[in-house]
């Protein structure tokens, strides 16, 4: 793509591309995905076009920085060791053992005040209830999302349920299924937890300040 890209402007033309996009039906590409975010901002509970915008661009969560060469050779195991062979112990430590795991922090997105291991119990042990991190209700989220969307803790059950259709469907394909903690790790990813996983995974702290969590 990179080279046609060059070729197209070292000997194209403006006419040239316009028949590209015109072969491409790039308008009535463009009206179907524009049409669809009409949809989403008319059902949307954003007041102005500014609120609507911080659903896509909030204020960052951390610094990205650059390493050396140590460290990118080194990975992710020279940043946070090397990984326990028993992981489901090991994910259940460093979400509610970890010195940080009580620690309180505000995502950025959708404006959810949780901790690491409120988190963890949100998705591994949701049955037990809020009561187990001394909470009355779940944490959720304060913006950019509507009511009828928020989050909420599905029952281990249905987590098993989804395993088993996922792992029933890789295994049609010939691909190695998954493990439970695969699952755990992905369900927490999409929540709260990514700006933890992130900044740890995208460079940590090398050489910036981050945030308190």
């Amino acid at each position: 793509q990179l080279e046609f890209a060059r070729s197209l402007g070292r000997s194209g033309s403006r006419d040239v591309v316009l028949e590209l996009l015109r072969d491409g039906d790039v308008t009535s590409t463009l009206a179907v995905r524009l049409w669809d975010e009409f949809r989403q901002v008319a059902v949307s509970s954003a007041a102005t076009g500014e609120e609507w915008n911080t659903k896509f661009s909030e204020k960052g969560q951390f610094d990205m920085t650059f390493g050396t060469m140590d460290i990118f050779f080194g990975g992710l195991e020279g940043l946070i060791g090397s990984p326990s062979v028993h992981v489901l112990a090991a994910m259940r430590a460093e979400h509610c053992d970890a010195p940080d795991s009580t620690i309180k922090w505000t995502t950025g997105n959708y404006g959810v005040e949780t901790t690491a291991r409120t988190e963890w119990c949100f998705v591994y042990s949701p049955e037990e209830g809020p009561k187990q991190v001394g909470l009355t209700s779940w944490p959720t989220e304060t913006k950019n999302v509507d009511e009828h969307k928020r989050c909420k803790p599905r029952d281990r059950s249905v987590l098993n349920d989804i395993l088993g259709d996922l792992n029933r469907k890789l295994k049609d394909l010939n691909q190695v299924e998954l493990d439970v903690t695969e699952l755990l790790g992905a369900v927490l990813y999409t929540g709260p937890m990514f700006e933890k996983y992130n900044t740890v995974n995208r460079g940590g702290a090398l050489n910036t300040e981050q945030p308190e969590f």
